[in-house]
C-alpha cells in the first residue's frame, strides 16, 4: 500500500473537556508538551515519518494558536501545491450548532472527503502522545485484508474518556468482542484508525441517516460481527492526555531515558514550529539534576526531576522540584517550589514557597504569584 494513497485527518480538539484548565483558550492540539512541542506534533510526525503528505486537521473552537503553530506545514513536509497540510475549521448551520462527536465532525467535511483522491482514510486524535511506525500499521492492514485496522495498546484503560473501547481478539488479531467497562488490564485503542475512504463516507452517511453521533458506539459496537476489523499492537510508550494528572506523568514520564529513546526515535523523529532561542544560559551556583531544559532557558538556581520549556528563568537561590514550567515563566530568586504546572508567562516573585500537596496543581497564564 501506497503511503501517498493515503489521506491523514487529525481531530483538533479532541476531547478538549478533560483537560479544561489547558484548553481554555487552545485546542487539544495545541497544548504544549515535553518543553518544546505541541500534542499534535506527534500525531502529525508519525504521518509525516509515514510518507503520508496529505493532512486535513478538523478544528471546531479556539484554533488560532493551532494554525499559528501549524502555518503552513513546513516543519512537517507539508508545504506542497497538491495535497499538503489543511485546516478544516467548523461548518455551522444556521441553527448555529457545533458538532460535539466524531460522526458530527465528520460530516461537516463530507464534502472535502468526497473531494479528495487519495483510497485510504487514517484518523486520529491529538490527544495520544506515541511514536507508531504506521508503514508497518499500513502493511499490517493491507496484509489482513481488513475493512477497518486501529491501534491499541495493553494495560490500564484510559478513566476520562467514555468512548475508549476495550477490545478482544481472536489469534488473528480479529475483533471478536468490545466493552466500554472499566478494566486494568485490557486491550484499549488509541484513536487512531485505518479504512478506506468510501467506506468511511458510506458509514458517515448511515450514522447520520440513523441519528448516530458516536464513532466508538456507531461503528466499533455495532459493526465489529459484519465489517473485518483488525487490532495492530503498538508496544512502545504511549499517553492518552485525559486529565491534568495524566498530562503531568505523561510529561515526567520523559525523565526516564528508555521512554525518550522510545518517543524520540531519531529514525521516525517528532517535528515541531523552530523557535530560534540561545543556548541555555547556567550561573555560576546553577544545579540542574534529572531535568529536561529548553533553550532559551536561564538556570541560576537549583532544579531537579522537572521539564523546562523554552526561555524559563529560574533566579539564584531558586528550588524547582517535580514542576512542569512552559514559556517564559519566571521564578524569582529565593523561591522554592515544588509539584507545580505554570502556564506560559508566569512570575513567581522573589521568596515564594509554593508546595503542592497534590501533583500537578495548575498556575494558569500571565498570573504574577
Amino acid at each position: 500500500m501506497k503511503t501517498n494513497n493515503i489521506l491523514g485527518i487529525i481531530f483538533a480538539n479532541a476531547h478538549d473537556s478533560l483537560l479544561s484548565e489547558m484548553t481554555k483558550n487552545r485546542a487539544m492540539a495545541s497544548v504544549p508538551f515535553g518543553g518544546r512541542y505541541c500534542l499534535i506534533d506527534f500525531l502529525l510526525s508519525n504521518y509525516a515519518n509515514a510518507g503520508i503528505s496529505h493532512v486535513g486537521v478538523i478544528t471546531k473552537t479556539n484554533y488560532l494558536s493551532l494554525t499559528n503553530h501549524l502555518s503552513n506545514g513546513k516543519p512537517w513536509d507539508l508545504d506542497r501545491k497538491k495535497g499538503g497540510l489543511r485546516i478544516l475549521p467548523p461548518y455551522v448551520t444556521g441553527s448555529a450548532h457545533y458538532y460535539t462527536r466524531r460522526l458530527e465532525m465528520l460530516n461537516s467535511i463530507i464534502d472535502f472527503l468526497a473531494s479528495c483522491d487519495e483510497e485510504y482514510i487514517l484518523l486520529g486524535g491529538a490527544d495520544v502522545v506515541a511514536n507508531i511506525d504506521f508503514r508497518q500499521f499500513l502493511n499490517f492492514h493491507k496484509e489482513k485484508e481488513a475493512d477497518i485496522s486501529f491501534v491499541y495498546a495493553k494495560g490500564k484503560k484510559p478513566r476520562g474518556q467514555n468512548d475508549v473501547i476495550d477490545f478482544d481478539f481472536d489469534e488473528n488479531s480479529r475483533v471478536t468482542g468490545v466493552s466500554f467497562e472499566d478494566n486494568d488490564n485490557c486491550n484499549y485503542g488509541l484513536d487512531t484508525i485505518l479504512m478506506s475512504r468510501k467506506l468511511l463516507i458510506n458509514l458517515i452517511n448511515e450514522g447520520m441517516r440513523c441519528g448516530q453521533v458516536s464513532f466508538s458506539h456507531g461503528i466499533f459496537e455495532r459493526k465489529y460481527n459484519e465489517l473485518s476489523i483488525y487490532g495492530f499492537e503498538h508496544t512502545g510508550f504511549s499517553a492518552v492526555i485525559d486529565s491534568i494528572d495524566n498530562y503531568y506523568n505523561a510529561n515526567m514520564a520523559l525523565l526516564d531515558g528508555s521512554v525518550r529513546k522510545d518517543l524520540f526515535n531519531p529514525a521516525r523523529p517528532i517535528h515541531t514550529r523552530t523557535r530560534d532561542d540561545m543556548p541555555v544560559k547556567y550561573g555560576i551556583n546553577a544545579k540542574v539534576s534529572n531535568s529536561l531544559i529548553a533553550d532559551g532557558c536561564t538556570i541560576k538556581g537549583n532544579v531537579k526531576n522537572s521539564i523546562l520549556f523554552r526561555g524559563v528563568v529560574v533566579e539564584e537561590g531558586a528550588v524547582v522540584e517535580n514542576c512542569i514550567l512552559m514559556s517564559d515563566t519566571v521564578v524569582g530568586k529565593d523561591c522554592k517550589i515544588s509539584n507545580l504546572i505554570s502556564e506560559r508567562s508566569v512570575e513567581i516573585t522573589e521568596g515564594k514557597t509554593l508546595d503542592s500537596a497534590a501533583i500537578g496543581y495548575y498556575i494558569d497564564k500571565n498570573k504574577i504569584i
